[in-house]
């Protein structure tokens, strides 16, 4: 039998006695002089030391060192293992709680009987939970039976009632039983008792069928009682508490062994007998009040009888194994006495009850399977998906592996749907990622689940095309602006093929300017820019007026037309062109309108189109609407009249 290192008693009165949970100020801090050793005989050096620490469920001051356990190392009793060096921690000792006298454990006597009056007194066998996580307890079945005492036929159903006060049974010593007071105890689940039916003895046994069991469970009023697990030894029946003083814990329900086996009952307490193994290689059912029942036979002497009326239903282990409820008994000619034992393993898988010994409140729940997700390619943006528990937390993380130079990493937490799908949205950038996902519920979290996530523009897709539109910056111009190279007016175009050769004419202008057409090349983006300026500083306001300008590609078709924009060259705030009188050269001829080219002062000028500026203008072309004062000018690829 496996111990519990330190009982609930024993773990109250050291947290009473140690002042634990920081009824005690914190100690003063000490010099770090590297790990100190702690005076364990001194109660206050004790106290100063664990004023502030919580958690601890196990205490222990040995040979100079104080042993603590606790369930897990906090921080704080992290830092105490390191400040001294004779303290001693150990991890997975959980807090004890304290037995109640109305828990039920194995061993103790409950009465049955109609709705009027008791009939009967049986013992319960074995405390647990059922599929549900709802105590329950298991116990002979003929204890659910109403059977007519002159036939020994069942007429009925019995009823739970009453628990016994441990005090007042037989296996204390007791005469005289009397009722807890505590309630009934709760009601029947499911019961049978000899499936077959009522027999007598000349009966062929052959008729005995798998499905003859003497097994019972009691579904546990929760308002009243509770459950823990183990059977009591009776020693502190005095206290009405059996449940403080067990025999043993059980672990496991499993068939019973050659040799030793002990029983816990009302009647007559804790017992011990021998598996009678002759008879149990022979025999698999015994006639109990005219039933069959399956199970196993043991032997006793009669002056300590291994179970006695009463003690029906008890519980019968070996170790910390369940193995059987008493069914019956009598004593055999050869002066021993004989028991039978309706095995426990072969009842439960008769009756299909879902058994637990683990109490549901202190399982950890079990994590979840890992999500499912395959290597995938997407588009940019497009959704990556997957497989998990359904409503389970899916946290997905990715990093970029390769090809992706401009992608970031990230993490993302969806919950999957009631079909367990999940999705996310993908990456923009393309390349290849390495994603991750796990599922978490009820708090477990699952294994990682990897997986390759690609994206990649669908190639087969044709883009939908671009917009013509014309940008004219800015729409209107003072004349002593126009004619400086780092100003003038751009012309950007966009929504032509890439490569494709765009010319730009001044369609219309002041008489005395000269139009112009230039010629460049679509960018990647079938972008175009050009530069319009004047050049005659010497007398800007020859340029003043206005300018119509048309753009067309090489590859329009005829019911395209040309894209169409206009910019106005006005005075200057003085109200005047913007002159200084002076010829191209800087010189002044005297008559005011500035010369021409030729030097002949028509005041006629050309606009020229320098190769510097323009391969600049449409390597740039796509930043130079900015600041909000361009003025754009769109018109449609529209269809001919």
């Amino acid at each position: 039998m496996q111990k519990k290192l330190v009982q609930s008693s024993l773990a109250l009165s050291a947290a009473a006695a140690l002042g634990l949970g920081g009824a005690l100020t914190a100690s003063p801090a000490m010099a770090d002089n590297g790990p100190q050793k702690l005076d364990v005989q001194s109660e206050a050096q004790v106290q100063k030391a664990l004023s502030d620490v919580d958690g601890v469920n196990a205490y222990g001051a040995k040979d100079g060192k104080l042993n603590l356990g606790v369930e897990k190392k906090t921080s704080e009793i992290k830092d105490l293992e390191k400040k001294y060096k004779n303290i001693t921690i150990t991890e997975g000792v959980k807090e004890l709680k304290a037995y109640a006298g109305n828990d039920v454990v194995g061993g103790a006597g409950y009465t049955v009987g109609s709705e009027s009056e008791v009939s009967g007194v049986c013992t319960t066998g074995f405390s647990g939970w059922d599929g549900d996580g709802k105590p329950v307890v298991l116990t002979a079945g003929h204890c659910s039976k109403l059977m007519d005492e002159d036939s020994g036929k069942i007429t009925g159903d019995s009823t739970v009632n009453d628990t016994e006060k441990p005090s007042t049974a037989p296996a204390n010593g007791s005469e005289k039983s009397e009722l807890s007071g505590n309630g009934v105890l709760g009601k029947w689940g499911f019961h049978s008792f000899g499936d077959s039916g009522q027999h007598d003895e000349t009966e062929d046994p052959n008729n005995a069928k798998d499905s003859d069991i003497d097994f019972a469970v009691i579904n546990v009023d929760e308002s009243k009682y509770g459950v823990k697990n183990g059977v009591t030894d009776w020693k502190k029946a005095d206290s009405d508490d059996l449940s403080s003083s067990l025999a043993t814990e059980i672990t496991k329900v499993g068939a019973h062994k050659d040799g030793k086996i002990q029983k816990s009952g009302r009647t007559t307490g804790l017992t011990e007998g021998e598996v009678f193994s002759e008879y149990n290689e022979k025999f698999d059912f015994a006639n109990i009040s005219g039933y069959w029942v399956h199970g196993f036979g043991v032997t006793s002497s009669q002056e300590k009888p291994f179970s006695q009326p009463g003690d029906s239903g008890g519980a019968v282990f070996q170790d910390d194994t369940a193995v059987g409820v008493i069914s019956g008994g009598g004593p055999m000619d050869d002066g021993t006495q004989f028991g039978w034992v309706a095995d426990l393993d072969h009842s439960l898988e008769e009756s299909g009850v879902d058994f637990s010994l683990k109490d549901p409140a202190d399982e950890t729940p079990e994590a979840p399977k890992a999500p499912e997700a395959k290597d995938q390619t997407i588009e940019p943006k497009g959704d990556v998906k997957g497989k998990a528990k359904a409503g389970a937390e899916v946290k997905v993380e990715w990093d970029a592996a390769k090809g992706a130079q401009a992608a970031k990493d990230g993490s993302e937490t969806v919950k999957a749907d009631k079909d367990g799908n999940f999705t996310i949205e993908g990456p923009e950038a393309e390349g290849d990622y390495d994603y991750s996902a796990t599922a978490v519920v009820d708090g477990q979290e699952s294994e990682s689940t990897d997986f390759t996530v690609t994206v990649k523009k669908d190639e087969s897709e044709t883009p939908a095309p671009v917009e013509r539109e014309i940008t004219v910056d800015p729409k209107e111009i003072a004349a002593s602006d126009f004619v400086k190279e780092d100003k003038g007016v751009t012309v950007s175009v966009k929504g032509f093929d890439e490569g494709e050769k765009v010319t730009l004419k001044v369609a219309s202008g002041p008489e005395n300017v000269k139009g112009i057409t230039l010629d460049e090349t679509a960018n990647k983006d079938g972008v175009a820019a050009f530069s319009i300026y004047g050049t005659s500083a010497s007398d800007p306001s020859v340029y003043l007026g206005k300018y119509d300008v048309q753009v067309t590609g090489a590859n329009d078709t005829d019911d395209e037309k040309a894209l169409a924009g206009s910019f106005n060259v006005v005075e200057d705030e003085d109200g005047n062109g913007g002159g200084n009188g002076g010829d191209d050269d800087g010189n002044d001829d005297g008559n005011g309108n500035g010369g021409d080219d030729d030097g002949n002062g028509d005041g006629g000028s050309d606009l020229p189109r320098t190769g510097a500026e323009l391969t600049g203008l449409a390597a740039g072309a796509g930043l130079l609407v900015v600041g909000g004062t361009a003025v754009v000018l769109t018109l449609r690829r529209n269809k001919k009249n």
